[in-house]
């Protein structure tokens, strides 16, 4: 089993790109919205590929602006300090567990280049993807909050240039 990895800049999107990410948004169902607009928010997109078929998305994107509000993680002061988020990570069912969120963090962190990141996940219902955070320089900011999508407690996580 061979994966590759091919990131697409914004300026390079398809419609294909546009459709393989809300097909994955959809299957991953924690995105409020249209599914297939989300690609226009991301600056970088990855795709996890077997053969021709896609089976991991992630993307590095214009960060929420409420995340840090006073309703959330509660550290306004630091709202300013970022401008992306790293989210969009779905791996398929089939092919978890095998590193591929991980090489897609990687390869995103990689292709951005300097400048702070920021990321939410469900803190205890998703350990797997908090210690791919930490793993990859992240650390848990803030109060934790409840995802109006899924009732779970979401944890900020910060990453500095």
């Amino acid at each position: 089993m061979k994966i590759t990895y091919e990131i697409i800049r914004r300026e390079n999107l398809t419609n294909e790109h546009r459709k393989e990410l809300g097909k994955a948004l959809e299957k991953q169902n924690k995105v409020i919205g249209d599914k297939y607009q989300k690609a226009d928010r991301c600056k970088l997109i990855c795709f996890a590929k077997i053969g021709n078929k896609v089976v991991g998305t992630g993307g590095i994107k214009i960060k929420m602006e409420l995340t840090f509000s006073e309703q959330k993680a509660n550290l306004p002061e630091l709202n300013e300090q970022f401008e992306w988020e790293l989210g969009y990570l779905y791996t398929s069912e089939r092919y978890r567990r095998k590193g591929i969120i991980s090489q897609i963090v990687s390869h995103l962190i990689e292709k951005h280049g300097e400048g702070n990141l920021m990321a939410t996940t469900e803190v205890k219902e998703n350990p797997a993807m908090v210690k791919t955070l930490e793993k990859n320089g992240f650390l848990r900011n803030g109060s934790t909050w409840k995802s109006k999508i899924h009732g779970n407690d979401l944890g900020l996580y910060l990453k500095y240039a």
